[in-house]
């Protein structure tokens, strides 16, 4: 096999492939006797048909094949042999040809990953991060523990801020005489803090039987007018009171999380508390020597990685905006968003621009010291992740790996993030870590 390499850029490349004559010869003979041991021709036994025969019926299929079957591996090994990692499909420049006694030559186009001379990954400086756990994170966890077990008790007295009430509510226009919606035995918690605060001031203070009246904001447009006295009206009718008892905070508590003392309670909170605080240290370092290693390093980047990066950036930032005429909670008084634009993406573009190409590098980095440090996935890492997402997600792991089947085509990515994470660990544990003053 020939090859020859040009330079059309530090990350892409025109390889031309040779494929030499007898090579080409011994596989169509190999493919023709095949074919002729297996073909059923009229007037003749198996195997017994003349060659020209067999060659005029079903040589361009066997030309074909072997097409399918040496091009790939001869493109494959010219890779290898040229230490060039692609990071995309080859663009092939002209059409292929078996001809008989005649070598195969084919060249082709493809991006590949750059080269990275002096990749330094070792001994980065990356700050120490203090992971103790104070008495009081214990106890604040502890009280959200009880708070999980709280129960709620019928009560006649005036509406706290913290009852859980049933109500009936209608809604009508602003002149009060028609009515929009209205639903019945409706759960309304005031201790969560996601009742608004006009509405909560309404019903604090009153008794069940009361009916409670508020004026709602005025919309126009999606946005929310000044003026509130003129929007619609919503009639809210207490049916009952509800006071909420929490468990004391004592051994009996520490058993309903199955423990037998408090104390032994207290310990296992102070273990989560502590992993917790310790994976978050480490994400932070992780993500400190992710930026000292793109800074360390400088290299172009493939096209079509940034390409496809930016898109993706570019998506999730329209995905990420509030509906064309929602209210924007930053700056409510501002005029509705019009949907997005042609305009809108080639904004988008130069504004994220800088950071699809911070994230093309660090994922290239990566990739790079993972081949230097031969890191890789197993399979039964690739399967715990997956029981770990589907117990994250509430789901099946069969569902997992259909949800990444569906959008990504295989696990690759998937596979893929998981021994970029490794890649990390690695760095962490070569890093120097220096303390605070």
């Amino acid at each position: 096999m020939a090859i020859a390499v040009e330079d059309i850029s530090s990350t892409k490349k025109r390889l031309r492939i040779e494929i030499p004559a007898d090579i080409l010869e011994t596989e169509y003979q190999r493919s023709l006797d095949a074919v002729r041991l297996r073909s059923q021709i009229p007037g003749f036994r198996p195997g017994k048909a003349p060659v020209s025969l067999i060659e005029k019926k079903f040589g361009g299929d066997i030309r074909s094949d072997l097409i399918d079957k040496l091009v790939p591996d001869y493109y494959s090994r010219a890779l290898k042999e040229s230490n060039l990692v692609p990071v995309g499909y080859p663009d092939m420049e002209s059409g292929l040809e078996v001809k008989r006694n005649e070598p195969l030559v084919f060249s082709f186009t493809v991006e590949v990953r750059p080269e990275v001379e002096n990749l330094t990954y070792t001994g980065l400086a990356v700050d120490d991060i203090p992971t103790e756990v104070t008495d009081n994170e214990i106890e604040e966890t502890i009280k959200g523990l009880q708070e999980g077990r709280a129960m709620y008790e019928v009560v006649d007295r005036e509406v706290r801020e913290d009852d859980l009430l049933i109500i009936d509510y209608t809604k009508f226009d602003p002149t009060g005489e028609k009515e929009i919606v209205s639903s019945k035995d409706q759960v309304m918690n005031l201790g969560k803090h996601l009742v608004p605060q006009a509405i909560a001031d309404a019903l604090i203070g009153r008794k069940k039987g009361d009916v409670a009246e508020v004026t709602l904001p005025e919309v126009e447009a999606g946005q929310i007018k000044d003026d509130n006295s003129k929007g619609d009206l919503l009639k809210i009718t207490i049916k009952e009171v509800k006071e909420k008892k929490l468990p004391g905070v004592d051994d009996e508590l520490a058993k309903d999380f199955g423990h037998d003392t408090l104390e032994a309670l207290r310990e296992k909170v102070r273990e989560g508390l502590l992993r917790n605080k310790k994976e978050g240290a480490a994400g932070k370092q992780k993500g400190q020597l992710l930026e000292k290693l793109v800074e360390l390093h400088s290299f172009d980047i493939p096209e079509s990685l940034l390409s496809k990066e930016l898109e993706s950036l570019i998506q999730n930032e329209k995905q990420s905006r509030p509906p064309a005429g929602a209210p924007d909670p930053e700056n409510a008084g501002a005029n509705a968003q019009a949907g997005p634009t042609q305009d809108d993406d080639a904004v988008l573009a130069e504004v994220l621009k800088p950071k699809a190409v911070h994230s093309v590098k660090a994922s290239l980095l990566l990739d790079m010291i993972g081949d230097r440090e031969k890191v890789s996935v197993t399979e039964d890492e690739i399967k715990k992740r997956i029981a770990v997402l589907a117990r994250h997600f509430q789901t099946t792991p069969d569902a997992v790996i259909n949800l990444f089947v569906t959008r990504d085509g295989s696990l690759e990515n998937l596979s893929r993030s998981i021994r970029d994470e490794k890649v990390l660990d690695l760095v962490l544990a070569k890093a120097e870590i220096t303390k605070g003053a």
